[in-house]
Parts: C-alpha cells; sequence; structure tokens
C-alpha cells in the first residue's frame, strides 16, 4: 500500500489559520477595550482603551503563536509546554504592549505606583484573554487533529477497499475452465498415441495459449487485440478437439484493436458457448464473435453461437462464469457497461457485451495503416490508436 503521508483537504494552509487568528484575536481585542471603557470604567478615552487592549493583546497573541508555529507547526500542541508558553508570554506581552502603547499615544512616563496599578490591572485583563485565546487554539487544535485523523483514516479505508477489490478482480480473471485444460491434455494424450503431428500442433497451442492467460492474469488491462488473439488459441485448441463439429469466425476492425478492456472478460462467454453450447449439439455448430462501435465513446462485442442454445444443454452450468463476468462489469464500469443474451436463429444463444471506450496510448511513430484510417464514425475518434495489422484482425474462419 502506498504511503498515505498528510491529506491536503483535511489541513487548512498556514495563512488561513493565522488569518482566522488574527479576527479572533482583533474581537476579543475590541470586547476588552469596551468593557474597560464602560464597565470597568479605569479611565482614559475609549480610543486609548482600544489602543491599549489592541497592542496588548496582539503582542500576547504573537508571542504564543509564532512560537506555537515554529515548535508545533500543523500538529496539536502537547498541554503541559503549551500552558507555559502561555504563562511566559502573558506577562511579556502586557510589558511589550504597555510600551508600544505608550509610545504610539506619546505618552509621559508614569510613577512607580502607576505603572504598579496599571500592571496588575493589565496583568489581570491579560491573563483573561490568554485564557480564552488558549482555550480557543486548544479546542481548534483538537478538532483539527481529529479532522485530519478521520481524514487520513478515510483514505486508508479508501486503499484497503480498492486492494480488495483489485485483489478480487485479479482472482477472477486468473480463472481458467479446467475442463478445458483436461480435456486438452486428455486429447493430446490420444493424438500421441495415433497423430504425433496433430499431438505436437496441439502442444504448441495449448503452450502459446498458457502463456497469453499468463500475461493476462498478470495485468489490468489488455486491448481487444490481445483478447481476441488469446481466444483466437483457445478456439483453435477447441477446434483440434472437435474437427469439424467447431466452426468458428472472428472479426476485428482495425480502429477497435488497441480499445482497453479488463483481461480474459470475454473468455468465460466464448468457454460457455463451446461447452454449453456447440459440445451438447449432436451436429456441433458455429461461433462467431465480432467486436463494433457503438458511437465515439462505447464499443460491442457479439458472441454469437449456434449450439443447442436455451435450456437444451445436457449438462447444467454452475453460472459462475456469467455471474463473474456481471461482477466485474458492475465494479469496474458501474453502469456504463452492460451484458445481454438472447436467443439466436434458428438455434443457440447471442451474447453482447457494451463496454466504455478506452484507448492504449498511442504508437510514437504512425503506421502506413494509420494514414489510411477511415474519415469518420468511430474510427476518427480513434485515429491516434495504433492500426497495426494484427492476427485476427480480419474476419477468420476455422473448419
Amino acid at each position: 500500500m502506498k504511503s498515505l503521508g498528510r491529506c491536503p483537504a483535511a489541513m487548512p494552509s498556514r495563512v488561513s489559520i493565522l488569518g482566522r487568528d488574527l479576527v479572533f484575536v482583533l474581537c476579543m481585542n475590541t470586547v476588552i477595550a469596551v468593557s474597560l471603557n464602560y464597565g470597568f470604567r479605569t479611565g482614559g478615552s475609549l480610543l486609548h482603551n482600544f489602543v491599549y487592549s489592541h497592542l496588548i493583546g496582539l503582542s500576547i497573541w504573537l508571542l504564543i503563536d509564532v512560537a506555537r508555529v515554529l515548535i508545533w507547526w500543523n500538529e496539536r500542541p502537547t498541554r503541559w509546554p503549551f500552558i507555559c508558553l502561555a504563562a511566559v508570554a502573558v506577562p511579556l506581552g502586557v510589558l511589550l504592549g504597555s510600551w508600544a502603547t505608550r509610545i504610539v499615544l506619546g505618552e509621559p512616563a508614569k510613577s512607580f505606583q502607576e505603572a504598579s496599578d496599571m500592571l496588575r490591572m493589565c496583568l489581570v485583563v491579560g491573563m483573561l484573554a490568554a485564557a480564552s485565546m488558549i482555550y480557543f487554539y486548544w479546542s481548534r487544535e483538537k478538532l483539527a487533529h481529529l479532522e485530519r485523523q478521520a481524514a487520513l483514516d478515510a483514505l486508508q479505508r479508501e486503499e484497503a477497499e480498492k486492494q480488495l477489490v483489485r485483489a478480487q478482480l485479479m482472482a477472477l480473471q486468473a480463472q481458467i475452465e479446467p475442463h478445458f485444460l483436461f480435456n486438452s491434455l486428455a486429447n493430446l494424450d490420444c493424438l500421441i498415441a495415433t497423430d504425433q503431428k496433430a499431438a505436437r500442433r496441439l502442444l504448441q497451442r495449448l503452450i502459446g495459449f498458457l502463456r497469453m492467460s499468463l500475461a493476462h492474469t498478470r495485468a489490468e488491462q489488455c486491448t481487444l487485440r490481445q483478447e481476441f488473439e488469446l481466444l483466437r488459441s483457445y478456439l483453435d485448441i477447441q477446434g483440434l478437439r472437435f474437427g469439424t463439429r467447431l466452426n468458428y469466425s472472428i472479426d476485428l476492425p482495425p480502429e477497435l484493436a488497441e480499445v482497453e478492456i479488463p483481461p480474459m472478460l470475454i473468455q468465460p462467454l466464448v468457454e460457455n458457448a463451446v461447452s454449453h453450447g456447440i459440445e451438447p449439439c449432436m451436429h456441433g455448430g458455429s461461433i462467431a464473435l465480432s467486436a463494433r462501435a457503438l458511437g465515439a465513446g462505447a464499443v460491442q462485442v457479439v458472441i454469437a453461437d449456434t449450439g443447442v442454445g436455451f435450456g437444451h444443454a445436457v449438462t447444467k452450468g454452475s453460472g459462475l462464469g456469467l455471474t463473474h463476468v456481471r461482477e466485474r462489469l458492475a465494479r469496474i464500469f458501474g453502469a456504463s457497461a452492460g451484458m445481454q443474451m438472447e436467443e439466436n436463429a434458428p438455434r443457440g444463444v447471442i451474447v453482447r457485451l457494451t463496454l466504455p471506450v478506452m484507448r492504449a496510448p498511442a504508437a510514437a511513430v504512425p503506421t502506413p495503416a494509420q494514414s489510411q484510417a477511415p474519415a469518420g464514425g468511430i474510427g476518427a475518434g480513434l485515429a491516434p490508436v495504433a492500426r497495426a495489422a494484427v492476427r485476427g484482425a480480419a474476419p477468420a474462419s476455422h473448419s
């Protein structure tokens, strides 16, 4: 899992934090000035009390907040060190603010008794202001700490859910029909004794199929060209097994060759067509695999067989293949993808997969096939896509 670090959305900038603090301090200073003038009646004009209160309050705030930023930055201050910082900052802020007030207002130096009385009153007022500021800072920092922790927890949960879904998808796409392997190996065993050339051809195709399947199970995306090549190998092997009972055709337009899809998404549907459509049919049948564009934003993959059709198979399947395909479509694409099944004429089943278009990165140097791409339709939308001729791009058949 990637390190999560800090969540930018959970931590306001230092400028915005200082701005909020300054507004709070100015409001508190104004309240104290009005209280000194009309409540405590300490003497002096409202302007004098206003300047006096603001300079003392700002001095205390600067001493507390600057030190807090330098020591703790965005972290929550620890309790006792922060209280000690406030205990030191308050008297220093009162002295600094009193001196600044005398300089700003041009007041003469006071006698020792007057200065002592004023200092005691300022300390009391400063302690009240500092207590309110400390409570404000502590509450705000505690809330910010909880918000940051909640944001990090949410990121961790989201990452864990992504890992879980990714593992589930990898497990689903790693499933290869075991009956296909068992039947292919059994067929290979028979061919070794009767037709060694055919056995060698079957073994080579099986090795190629397993190699491509292994690469597919380790990838998160593949192109339609790669998926159709894998299915061609699969149908080649099944063609050696069924002989004349299985015909197939593959039609992949060049402009759709580099459209990306989840790996091994189509294979369970082709396996179903062979196992539950062609194999139970006495005279065999054909499978047509094709892809076509649906506008500029979607592609439809069609698997049509002329097997026994719905409800006529000798053996009932578990339905896991179709369930896995639907689950993967829902988890990856949501409502933008779908799968429909219908009866084929005169017999068999047609499965239509509708997927949103995702294209692989374009090649750096265009090929001649690219320069001759169609000007309209999805061909224009997929113009940057590599259109090199691939095996299976044109309709092919096997009998």
